[in-house]
C-alpha cells in the first residue's frame, strides 16, 4: 500500500511546527538565562557597590513577557498546556472531536481579535515613539512580543489542526 499523496505536505507542516516551536523554546531559554545574569549582576552591584542598576527590573520584565509568549507558542505546538479534561473525557469519541474543533476555532478567533488589538497598540506606540522610563527603550518592542506571540499561538493551533496528531515512528 502506498502512502497518501498529502503525507509529504503533512510531514513538511510538522517540520515547520517543530522548527518554530524549537526556535521559540531557545528564545525563551536564552531570555531566562539573560534574566539570571542581569539579576545576579544587579544583586552584586547592589550589595557590593551600594547601588542597583536602574534599568534591570524593567529589562527583566520585558524579557519575562518574551518568555511567556515564546513559551506559549512552544507549549501550544507540543499540546503540553494545562487543561481540565473532566467534561471532554466523559464524552463519546465523536463528541470529543467536535468539542476539540469548536474549542480550536474559538481559540483562533479570540487570538485573532486580541492580536489585531495588540498590533494596533504596537503601531501607536511606534508612531508616538513611546519609551520606557529606565531603559528609554521603545515600548513597541515588548508589546510586539505580545502581538507576535499571539499570532504564533494561533499559527500553531492551525498547524496542529491541519496536521493532526504526529504519526508514530516506523518500527523495524
Amino acid at each position: 500500500m502506498t502512502a497518501a499523496p498529502e503525507a509529504p505536505r503533512l510531514a513538511l507542516l510538522h517540520r515547520i511546527g517543530d522548527v518554530i516551536a524549537n526556535l521559540c523554546a531557545v528564545i525563551a531559554a536564552t531570555a531566562l538565562c539573560v534574566i539570571v545574569v542581569i539579576n545576579g549582576a544587579n544583586v552584586v552591584n547592589r550589595y557590593v557597590f551600594g547601588h542597583a542598576f536602574a534599568w534591570a527590573e524593567e529589562l527583566m520584565i520585558f524579557l519575562m513577557i518574551l518568555i511567556v509568549f515564546a513559551g506559549a507558542a512552544t507549549v501550544t505546538w507540543r499540546n503540553a498546556h494545562i487543561k481540565i479534561e473532566l467534561i471532554t473525557e466523559s464524552l463519546p469519541p465523536a463528541a470529543r472531536k467536535i468539542a476539540a474543533g469548536v474549542v480550536g476555532v474559538a481559540s483562533v478567533v479570540v487570538l485573532a481579535v486580541l492580536d489585531n488589538v495588540s498590533f494596533r497598540i504596537v503601531s501607536m506606540l511606534y508612531a508616538f515613539d513611546q519609551r520606557s522610563l529606565a531603559l528609554e527603550a521603545p515600548l513597541w518592542i515588548p508589546q510586539g512580543f505580545v502581538s507576535v506571540g499571539l499570532l504564533l499561538i494561533a499559527v500553531m493551533l492551525v498547524l496542529r489542526a491541519v496536521c493532526g496528531p504526529r504519526p508514530a515512528a516506523p518500527t523495524s
